[in-house]
């Protein structure tokens, strides 16, 4: 049986491509025989194209003007590199997808019984991420309905390994103050189920969407507005921004969604709590004492109880006192966004583990691999392709690409 499905889907790819050939020789339009002023016609110029059945030939009129010369049949029927559009499709996605680009070379050559060297997906994957990326940015906003009831914004920032030319002069978390990497900064964009009241919040599994850039804060802050816009958030009854402390996040929050409720991820609260804890009572365990109930009091929404009680402790300990205030000003800073008992009434979820997964999911697990080294633009473009395959907007764009 096995030999039988090899022979016969070799067979039928060969074929395939005999009668594309063959088309191709009788049907030619029109569009692809005519000649601009000044222009050399050099009649069937021989190409072998390569697509999703294998490889072809295909002759057409060529046409050379002293400084660039065009196809024009190529152009109509979307060949690029002498690749169709199926096959620029699939490299694309494996490209992305795969863990590297030789593994999508050979990933294509398991599944689909294609040889494409990863070379070639890499330079497609140059070629196609600026186009995705512009693309996600200026794509039609589809009718919510209904209308969210509540729209998250998440972001975080992660750091990817660059080469030397893209790091030099940078400083980083090096020994020596040097960077080994770059940092890409990634927003996601997701809604929740309906909810009984009482109950915890549900994340609707398919509908969270990704953006990423290597740009700076203020940069990245009118991308995600972009991607919120695009996903309804001028129809949503409430929008939320989830993130940990860092003070980039919510001076983009303060720009770009000023009247979103805004909530500091709990568990980084909870880190810090563990923090003014060791230096009020080094000899406690985080587990058992002043720790724990200092964290229940956080989750309860008694951020003012448990900065008063750890300023008290902070007075008895002169020694420390200096460090447990410091401590202290990242609650008093964000206290705001710690009414978790508030929170959660209104059925909001309170941690942003969805975009942390997705520094996983999206960066890690494509541009972090072993030994692995980028260019900003290369991992820009095979980023956005991954934000494009995940968020489910990869087969809208391929979709899109080509209307006719």
């Amino acid at each position: 049986m096995a030999a039988l499905e090899e022979g016969l889907l070799a067979a039928l790819m060969r074929d395939g491509c005999g009668i594309l050939e063959a088309f191709f020789q009788q049907h030619v339009p029109a569009c692809a025989s005519r000649r601009r002023p000044g222009e050399r016609h050099y009649r069937r110029r021989h190409l072998q194209v390569h697509s999703v059945l294998g490889r072809f030939s295909l002759w057409r009129d060529y046409f050379y003007d002293g400084q660039r010369g065009r196809a024009p049949l190529d152009d109509h029927l979307g060949l690029k590199d002498g690749l169709t559009p199926g096959l620029q499709r699939l490299m694309s996605r494996a490209g992305a997808m795969s863990g590297s680009f030789e593994q999508a070379s050979s990933d294509l050559k398991a599944y689909a019984r294609l040889d494409v060297s990863g070379r070639s997906i890499q330079r497609l994957a140059a070629a196609v991420g600026p186009n995705i990326q512009s693309w996600m940015q200026t794509r039609p906003p589809p009718v919510p309905d209904p209308a969210p009831a509540v729209l998250y914004v998440s972001y975080d920032g992660t750091g990817v390994p660059m080469t030397r030319s893209e790091t030099r002069g940078r400083k980083g978390k090096q020994p020596d103050g040097t960077a080994k990497g770059r940092e890409v900064k990634l927003g996601c964009v997701f809604t929740q189920l309906r909810t009984e009241k009482g109950q915890p919040p549900l994340r609707d599994p398919d509908s969270t969407t990704y953006v990423a850039s290597f740009g700076e804060a203020a940069d990245f802050g009118g991308l995600i507005r972009r991607e919120a816009q695009l996903r309804g958030m001028a129809c949503a009854k409430q929008v939320v921004v989830l993130g940990d402390g860092a003070p980039w996040i919510w001076e983009v929050a303060r720009v770009n969604f000023p009247a979103a409720t805004c909530i500091l991820d709990l568990y980084p609260a909870y880190e810090h709590v563990n923090e003014v804890a060791v230096l009020a009572y080094p000899d406690e365990s985080p587990q058992t004492g002043h720790a724990r109930q200092w964290r229940h009091w956080l989750k309860a929404g008694k951020v003012d109880r448990f900065i008063a009680a750890a300023a008290r402790r902070a007075r008895s300990r002169p020694t420390w006192k200096p460090e447990i205030l410091q401590a202290l000003g990242y609650f008093r800073n964000n206290r705001d966004r710690m009414q978790y008992a508030k929170f959660k009434r209104a059925g909001f979820f309170v941690g942003s583990g969805v975009v942390e997964a997705g520094c996983k999911t999206v960066v890690g697990q494509r541009t972090k691999q072993s030994g692995m080294f980028w260019h900003v633009q290369g991992a820009q473009n095979v980023l956005a392709t991954r934000c494009a395959v995940l968020g489910r907007l990869f087969d809208p764009y391929w979709a899109a690409r080509k209307p006719a």
